[in-house]
């Protein structure tokens, strides 16, 4: 999508912050499904495990859910 990892910040909170803009300004719905952890590795061409970082880091701060076997969705904000 056009993001690009820069700089000295850790790999997994760029993507991290690269996925909340992406949520903030609506490329990701809520209930909608968001990459998979496959499909990020490919995108920023990173380990899974650094992808898996970027991801914990989105759900504590409840920005998305996973469903086993499902996938990962954005959470919608509570009201």
């Amino acid at each position: 999508m056009g993001d690009a990892l820069e700089g000295p910040e850790p790999l997994h909170k760029q993507i991290a912050g690269i996925m909340r803009r992406r949520i903030q300004d609506g490329t990701y719905r809520p209930n909608q499904r968001v990459p998979s952890e496959s499909e990020l590795c490919d995108e920023f061409d990173v380990s899974r495990r650094t992808v898996r970082a970027a991801y914990a880091i989105l759900a504590e701060e409840e920005l998305i859910v996973t469903s086993p076997g499902r996938g990962t969705f954005v959470r919608v904000p509570p009201e």
